[in-house]
């Protein structure tokens, strides 16, 4: 060392640590579990939703898939369609089990929208009487009605119906 020389004394610049991303700090931890969270919370509640909704989805196709033969058969299959989808969306009730009548009354109580206005009171001698008059209109009117009631019926929370 030489005292007399001040320039030696000077030693290298170190240059500090690179800062690590590891290990994160609280907020980051904080962030990052909302964001997992949150993305759980959507996936779950979009495919639960989407399951739920599939006898809907169901019942429309086989409503879109019926079969274009003899009217009176076309109403029995709707009928019977509609009592499927009837058990599919409330389980526990078995309304499929109610008279002809008394399911026209709860497909029209619980949807949102109305349907089933123009339907004769003899729904009965429709389907099964020996001479049918049933027409091609009548059958496209009650399928775009059931079509309204499939996608617009209440939920099972939000059901009213009271069987008399």
């Amino acid at each position: 060392m030489n005292p007399d020389n001040p320039l030696a004394q000077l030693k290298d610049i170190h240059l500090p640590e690179a800062i690590s991303w590891w290990p994160l700090a609280i907020g980051w931890w904080v962030v990052g579990f909302i964001v997992i969270a949150g993305t759980y919370f959507a996936v779950q509640f979009s495919f639960g939703n989407y399951f739920k909704q599939r006898y809907r989805r169901q019942g429309l196709s086989a409503l879109n898939n019926l079969p274009n033969i003899d009217q009176q058969q076309r109403l029995i299959a709707l009928f019977s369609l509609l009592k499927q989808v009837a058990n599919s969306a409330y389980p526990q009730q078995n309304f499929a089990s109610l008279n002809h009548k008394e399911f026209i009354e709860f497909l029209q109580s619980s949807c949102t929208k109305p349907i089933f206005k123009d339907v004769s009171a003899n729904w009965e001698q429709l389907m099964y009487a020996q001479q049918p008059s049933v027409t091609s209109d009548l059958v496209d009117q009650l399928i775009t009605e059931s079509r309204t009631w499939i996608k617009h019926h209440l939920v099972i929370e939000k059901l009213e119906y009271k069987r008399c």
